[in-house]
């Protein structure tokens, strides 16, 4: 018979701000997504409340809201994909584009031709030919989808504005500029971001230059050598050369503090932000209410080191019908682990840690499973490895919204890290 949690209070866990932590994401190792299978993803666009992405292979696989069904992409062969706020828009294969979800104002009634990049605004579309014209559709009450003739080699498709970078290296904006967020300096740019009120690009020599609205920082740059910029609602984030992530502006979901690791791609979306590992994960982070934060088949590269902690792994847990949660540790790259006490009760006491009885991998003790309730209804998790101390992962809070049976996961933690 299984237990409810063993109750006992822990000491204190060390204050760590809301701003750069996350809920729980989705434990993809779960029975119903074991068929699911890839071979990473080459490139990924963080729209409102999903998130779509190009694997490998080709495909389009997307998450997150999909009301207007800006999440359900069709099948095909793509080379690049553009997330906007309620339609998506990708670049086949062959040149065609495609477009699904809202198509108010026409946003997603992409026009015959050939095509090289595509980027999906708030309300309108803007793509860049392979003759090097920009086309734009959609509204355009500001002339946001009223491009000058020019060639250009990027574009990218704001709220309420665009900009795109020449094939000279200038960056032409158009549209309303109520921030000056259409106001782009004179310099060499070899990429641009737009979204609502603010504007970024990488200079030919590296650093990056913002402009527009800056109540958050948003458009307060860092210094340094940076190889790809994307701005968000209020957030911005970049990948330097060095291939580490750097966020800046609103964090208050945790859209602008990155993980650790290697990237080579990143997209800000409204509250949240996605990126691409130099191995082809893709990793989330910031507002998770819809899943925009959960990619789907998402499990770490599995390491050949040696030294790599057999007993690491992740906090997983799920809502039950009774209104219980129940919770586990699942070994990475191995099996879910389920010890004898692990459920939290429905009525649990708020701020009071409970207990789960010994995790027990491979005949060694590597320690228990901690869990309160908050004032707002959600459940922090945490792990303490045996004869140390708590340890809080990143993604470590079950909300109190979650759907009853899925299983949710934490960040990777390390008993012996």
């Amino acid at each position: 018979m299984t237990k409810m949690l063993q109750g006992g209070v822990g000491r204190a866990a060390l204050a760590v701000a809301f701003a750069i932590i996350g809920i729980l994401t989705l434990d993809r190792s779960d029975a119903d997504a074991q068929a699911e299978t890839t071979t990473g993803y080459a490139q990924v666009s963080a729209g409102y409340e999903h998130t779509c992405a190009v694997k490998q292979s080709g495909e389009i696989e997307c998450w997150g809201r999909s009301d207007y069904g800006q999440a359900d992409a069709p099948d095909g062969q793509y080379q690049q994909v553009s997330a906007g706020n309620i339609h998506t828009c990708a670049v086949k294969q062959s040149g065609e584009i495609e477009c699904w979800g809202s198509n108010g104002d026409g946003r997603a009634t992409a026009p015959a031709g050939r095509y090289q990049q595509v980027s999906a605004g708030s309300w309108h579309t803007c793509a860049v030919k392979q003759s090097g014209e920009i086309e734009c559709w959609g509204y355009n009450f500001w002339g946001q989808a009223t491009p000058p003739a020019s060639q250009y080699q990027q574009v990218s498709a704001g709220d309420v504005h665009t900009c795109a970078v020449k094939q000279s290296g200038e960056i032409e904006c158009w549209g309303r500029s109520h921030y000056g967020q259409a106001h782009a300096p004179a310099d060499q740019y070899q990429q641009v971001s737009a979204d609502d009120r603010h504007t970024c690009a990488v200079k030919q020599s590296g650093e990056i230059e913002c402009w527009g609205h800056n109540f958050n920082g948003q458009a307060t740059a860092p210094a340094g050598q940076y190889q790809q910029v994307s701005v968000g609602d209020s957030h911005t984030c970049a990948v330097k050369q060095s291939g580490e992530i750097q966020c800046w502006g609103w964090n208050f979901d945790g859209q602008a503090t990155p993980p650790a690791g290697q990237y080579q791609q990143v997209s800000a979306g409204d509250s949240h932000t996605c990126a691409v590992k130099q191995s082809g994960e893709i990793e989330c982070w910031g507002l998770n209410d819809h899943d925009q934060a959960t990619p789907p088949a998402d499990a770490q590269t599995q390491s050949n080191d040696e030294e790599m902690n057999s007993a690491a792994g992740r906090i997983v847990a799920r809502r039950l019908a009774d209104g219980k949660t129940e919770f586990a540790w699942h070994v990475e790259g191995g099996d879910r682990i389920l010890p004898r006490s692990r459920f939290f009760p429905a009525d649990g006491s708020v701020g009071r840690w409970l207990n789960s009885s010994d995790i027990v991998v491979d005949g060694a003790i590597v320690g228990r499973i901690n869990a309160r309730l908050l004032d707002d209804g959600r459940i922090e998790f945490a792990f303490t490895p045996a004869g140390s101390e708590r340890i809080l992962p990143r993604s470590r809070y079950f909300p109190n919204d979650a759907a009853t049976g899925r299983w949710l996961r934490s960040t990777l933690i390390e008993p012996g890290g």
